[in-house]
C-alpha cells in the first residue's frame, strides 16, 4: 500500500487542473495593423483553440505539462512503498560537552545528526523512531514517532557542557524496545565521540546495539579551574596538545582588568594569577587563542571574601601545615586528642593515617585507634600498593582542578562510606560526606604532598567544609569537566549486534518522481521549440 510521508503537500495536485483551465480560457489579443493576411489561416486556428470552453485542439504540450505538474506534486508528497515489516529504531545522541568540538567548521554533533538523518531515509515508511538526548539527564525528544516528526527532533538536539549518562539512556531504550508487541524488536544506534562497547553496563535482550562515533581528534586547551578572592584571581589551564603559549584575559564585573601569557608544556597544566579590583564581585577569564572546543575557553567565578576561621590540628605534618599556611584567613591551632572536647574551632584535622577533616566531632569524640569516624570506616591494616596504578577521579567538589597525574601510593587504607572522590583499584582512598572528608593514607606514604594537586585538594576541602562568603551569590555556570575538554581522540565505530530481523525495506519514490518530472520538463521544452 502506498503511503505519503508529507501529505500536507496534497494541495499541489491542483496544478494540473490549473494548467487545463489556462488552456481553456481565451487569450486576449490587441488589435494590430498588418501588411499581409498570409498568416491569417494559422491565426484563425489559434483563435479557435483559444476560445473559452471549446473542445481542445490536438496539442502535445498539454499532456506533457499536466504529467510534469502531477509528477512534481506527488514528489512533494513523498510517496513510499512500505515493502517490509516496520519495527522500532531508537537514536541516542551523546550531548556531552566534547560533542561541541569542531573540525573543518563542523561539530561532532552536526556530523552525528547527518548520519542519523541519512539512516532514517533508509528505514521503512512505517518505522517507529524514538530520539533520546543523553546528557547528565536523558531527555526524550520523540517517542515512537513518524519519520517527519523524528527528523524535527533530531534537528533540535543541542549539546550541554558536562558528561553523558549513556547507561541511563540505554535503559530507557530497552524499555521502549520492550513496550508493545512488535515482533521485529528494536535497533538502537548511539551517536557519540568516545563511547565503547566495553563501557556498556545496562544491556537488554530486546534490542540490537550499534555505536557510531563521530568526528576527528584535535588539540585543545581549556580553562578548567578558577578561584577569586579579595584582589586576586587564580586560573589553571590544561593543554591537551603540543607545547604551546597561551594568552588569557581577565575581566572583573565585565571590565578588562588584567592579561597574562604562559607557556604550557604538552599534556600539562599551568597556573596563572591575575590582579583584580578589591571591590570586584565576579571575574571572567578567557583564552584568546581559538581551538577545537570553544566552550571550555572561558571560566567565571564569584569573588570570595576572606573570613577568619580557626582550624584545630592534632597531627604534626609539615606538608599539611605548608598547605594551610597559604591561607591568611586561617588560624591554625595545634591541640592534643584528649583536649579536643574543650577546643573550639571551625574545622578539625585529626590523625595521620587516615587523615580526617571535619567541621564537628561526633558525640562520642575521636578515637585514634578506631577503624571508623562518622559515616566512614576503613581497614585496620594498611594495604600495600603494587605497581603504579592510576588514581580514578570522580567529578565532585573535592576534585575540582585535580589531575592526580604521576601521583603514587606506597600503602593505603581503603575507605568505605560517604562518596568516593579518588579511587585506587576500584576502592576509595579519598572520600567525603556532609561535614567531613577522609584521606585514607599517610601523607608520608605518597608523593601527593610534593605535587601541585595537594594544595589544590586542601583548598577544595576547605571550600567544601568552610565555604567562603561571596558577593552577589555564586550563580556562575559550572566549569566543563576536564574529561570533556580532552578531545584528542575519537573512539572507533563499533559493529552492530545481530540486527533485528527486517524483510526487504520499503522504498521512498520521491527521487524517481523528480527524475520523471525533469524528463517531462525537458520533453516539453523540446516540443515547444518544435511547435514554435
Amino acid at each position: 500500500m502506498l503511503h505519503f510521508l508529507s501529505p500536507g503537500f496534497a494541495w499541489a495536485l491542483a496544478a494540473p487542473a490549473l494548467i487545463l483551465v489556462l488552456y481553456l480560457l481565451r487569450r486576449r489579443f490587441l488589435p494590430r495593423q498588418v501588411p499581409s493576411v498570409f498568416l491569417w489561416r494559422k491565426s484563425v486556428k489559434d483563435y479557435a483553440a483559444n476560445r473559452p470552453f471549446q473542445r481542445l485542439m490536438k496539442n502535445l504540450l498539454l499532456p506533457l505539462q499536466i504529467l510534469a505538474a502531477l509528477a512534481l506534486a506527488l514528489a512533494l508528497m513523498r510517496p513510499a512503498i512500505p515493502g517490509g515489516t516496520a519495527g522500532k529504531t531508537v537514536l541516542i545522541f551523546d550531548v556531552s560537552g566534547s560533542m561541541q568540538a569542531e573540525s573543518a567548521g563542523r561539530s561532532r554533533l552536526d556530523l552525528a545528526k547527518e548520519e542519523a538523518l541519512a539512516l532514517m531515509r533508509t528505514l521503512p515508511a512505517e518505522e517507529k523512531i524514538t530520539v533520546l538526548a543523553a546528557g547528565e539527564e536523558t531527555e526524550r525528544l520523540a517517542l515512537n514517532a513518524e519519520r517527519e516528526e523524528a527528523e524535527k527532533a533530531v534537528a533540535s538536539v543541542t549539546c550541554g557542557r558536562y558528561g553523558a549518562d549513556l547507561d541511563r539512556a540505554l535503559a530507557l531504550a530497552d524499555a521502549v524496545a520492550r513496550d508493545g508487541e512488535a515482533e521485529t524488536g528494536a535497533n538502537v544506534i548511539v551517536y557519540s565521540d568516545s563511547f565503547r562497547r566495553s563501557q556498556v553496563t545496562v544491556r537488554g535482550g530486546a534490542f540490537a546495539l550499534t555505536i557510531v562515533n563521530c568526528g576527528e581528534g584535535a588539540e585543545n586547551r581549556a580553562v578548567y579551574s578558577l578561584e577569586a578572592s579579595d584582589g586576586q584571581a587564580f586560573a589553571r589551564v590544561a593543554n591537551f596538545g603540543e607545547d604551546c603559549s597561551v594568552s588569557l584575559t581577565c575581566e572583573a564585573d565585565g571590565v578588562l582588568c588584567d592579561a597574562r601569557e604562559a607557556e604550557v608544556p604538552a599534556g600539562e597544566t599551568a597556573g596563572i594569577s591575575f590582579a583584580i579590583p578589591e571591590t570586584a564581585e565576579h571575574v571572567r577569564v578567557s583564552l584568546r587563542e581559538k581551538d577545537a572546543l570553544a566552550a571550555d575557553n572561558t571560566a567565571e567565578a564569584a569573588v570570595k571574601h576572606a573570613v577568619t576561621r580557626t582550624v584545630a590540628v592534632t597531627s604534626d605534618s609539615v606538608f599539611l601545615e605548608s598547605a594551610l599556611r597559604v591561607h591568611p584567613d586561617l588560624t591554625v591551632v595545634r591541640t592534643e586528642v584528649k583536649a579536643l572536647p574543650s577546643t573550639q574551632a571551625d574545622l578539625y584535622i585529626l590523625g595521620t593515617d587516615p587523615l580526617i577533616v571535619t567541621t564537628a566531632l561526633p558525640e562520642e569524640g575521636y578515637d585514634p585507634e578506631a577503624a571508623g569516624f562518622g559515616p566512614f570506616t576503613w581497614k585496620a591494616e594498611e594495604t600495600e600498593v603494587s605497581g603504579y596504578p592510576v588514581p580514578a577521579i570522580s567529578d565532585c567538589p573535592l576534585t575540582k582542578g585535580l589531575t592526580m597525574k604521576d601521583v603514587f601510593f606506597r600503602s593505603v587504607r581503603p575507605v568505605s562510606g560517604g562518596k568516593a572522590a579518588v579511587s585506587l583499584n576500584g576502592e576509595a582512598v579519598i572520600a567525603y560526606a556532609d561535614g567531613a572528608a577522609v584521606l585514607g593514607f599517610d601523607l608520608h606514604n605518597s608523593n601527593l604532598p610534593l605535587k601541585y594537586d595537594f594544595p589544590v585538594l586542601i583548598q577544595n576541602t576547605l571550600d567544601w567544609l568552610l565555604p567562603a562568603e561571596t558577593t552577589g551569590g555564586d550563580d556562575t555556570e559550572k566549569l566543563m569537566p576536564m574529561a570533556e575538554s580532552d578531545v584528542r581522540m575519537v573512539a572507533p565505530d563499533d559493529e552492530a549486534d545481530t540486527a533485528q530481523t527486517r524483510s526487504d525495506q520499503g522504498r521512498e519514490l520521491t527521487a524517481i518522481l523528480l527524475a520523471v518530472f525533469l524528463v517531462l520538463l525537458l520533453a516539453e521544452m523540446g516540443v515547444s521549440r518544435y511547435v514554435g
